[in-house]
């Protein structure tokens, strides 16, 4: 049986009551990650560098190495998650967090200073928003779940947007360990955020899945209530011989794969077609604001025709914005609809990551076989430098590079379109609850 039937509206979506806290910690969350792990190194690491005296490329390299750390912490982090609640954990790693960041990110004087501060940094930002605030996302809103990640997700396109104009603007005002300080003190100020106002449950405030009262939550969410002392039967061994994990794994993998490899060359790529080195620069602004529309929109479709069309649909647009971009070498106009079009599906990446294996696992499971499911997508996705340095060094361009990313969507499209939504959900699938 499916929970509550009838479509939402816009303002419908939006009404998410004591909810607006863990969207504002995971937006908020999102943007710091950022300062520290993504789109904020363009700025932090040439002036850590060359302030610590620090090989830039060298430097640059723990990233893939935090990468494949983080993912091993993926599966203690999970661990920690389910005995003590998503709540705590995400309020620990953040106030870590911020304490590396402070202490070894902005004070490193040496590689492994810095190569240990990234390994952090990046498990514990990653490990909060996917092992801890996407389930509960989950847990909280089983009907608005797509439209909620979607609004989750906006912080990673506003940092996109605004992180480096932002840092740069800070370091005109002191040295980068003074001003960029201030995101390590936002760590720790959202890590004592989420302790004191998120929570595991929505009752625990007063509230019911999806902010409906009592009486509808009673009514129409029925199996939902049978099962609130559940706790999951999945084991990881089990987990590893299922194929829909592995499924749900690849579908995300080659999402990041492609995002990744396209926006960290997005640069280098749009100038060798033709732009100036300003107007690219400009466009990856540009980009991360059209992503904070496609964020709420997948989100919003998602919710709206579900996550199966909704990412099928989202791979097509990609991949669409991939092929305006192969094209601009023949017509250089079509460039701008690319640069239109990859940033909205900037917005959805990570609303697909988590609604994609929650919508095959359901609520009851999901949590649980995310802490498999995601390792082996970020796996996935870190091999985007590998995909673009090959590519770049046998042929020279990165054409060849983007043509991998167009097949890969395509291909996510057919295995989307044979995955069947639901198929271990046990809401749907009360039979499975005896296997």
């Amino acid at each position: 049986m499916e929970i509550m039937e009838k479509k939402m509206t816009i303002k419908e979506s939006f009404n998410l009551g004591q909810g607006w806290h863990l969207m504002i910690f995971a937006i908020l969350a999102m943007l710091v990650t950022n300062a520290g792990v993504n789109d904020g190194l363009n700025i932090a690491l040439p002036a850590i560098s060359e302030g610590a005296g620090l090989n830039y490329e060298l430097c640059l390299s723990m990233g893939t190495v935090a990468g494949f750390v983080g993912v091993a912490m993926m599966l203690v982090i999970a661990k920690f998650r389910d005995r003590f609640g998503g709540r705590k954990v995400s309020a620990a790693l953040f106030i870590i967090f911020g304490l590396t960041f402070y202490f070894l990110f902005l004070h490193a004087t040496n590689i492994v200073m810095y190569a240990l501060a990234q390994c952090i940094m990046v498990s514990c930002g990653q490990g909060c928003f996917y092992l801890c605030t996407g389930p509960m996302q989950s847990d909280w809103f089983p009907k608005k779940r797509g439209v909620v990640n979607g609004i989750s997700t906006i912080g990673a396109n506003i940092g996109t947007a605004i992180l480096a104009p932002m840092m740069t603007a800070l370091l005109t005002f002191a040295d980068y360990k003074t001003s960029l300080s201030v995101f390590a003190i936002a760590a720790v100020l959202l890590g004592i955020y989420a302790f004191v106002k998120l929570r595991d449950d929505p009752r625990e405030l007063g509230m019911y899945p999806d902010n409906v009262s009592k009486e509808v939550y009673e009514k129409e969410y029925k199996q939902l209530s049978e099962h609130d002392e559940y706790v999951s039967d999945w084991t990881i061994p089990k987990m590893l011989k299922c194929k829909e994990v592995w499924l749900a794994a690849i579908v995300p993998g080659f999402i990041t794969l492609g995002l990744l490899g396209i926006i960290t060359q997005f640069v280098k790529r749009n100038t060798a077609l033709g732009l100036s080195q300003g107007a690219a620069v400009s466009a990856m602004t540009v980009a991360g604001l059209i992503g904070i529309v496609g964020s709420y929109a997948i989100g919003y479709l998602d919710t709206k025709i579900g996550t199966k069309k909704a990412c099928m649909i989202y791979c097509a647009i990609f991949a669409l914005g991939i092929v305006c971009n192969l094209l601009a070498s023949f017509w250089l106009p079509l460039v701008y609809v690319s640069i239109f079009i990859v940033g909205f599906s900037l917005g959805g990446s990570t609303n697909m990551s988590l609604s994609f294996p929650a919508s095959i696992f359901g609520v009851l499971d999901y949590p649980k076989v995310n802490g498999v499911i995601f390792p082996i997508n970020y796996c996935i996705g870190c091999l985007n430098f590998v995909v673009n340095a090959v590519v770049m060094k046998l042929t020279g361009s990165l054409t060849g590079a983007y043509i991998v990313y167009l097949c890969l969507f395509i291909i996510n499209i057919i295995i989307v379109a044979k995955t069947e939504e639901g198929k271990w959900d046990k809401l749907k699938h009360p039979e499975l609850m005896n296997k």
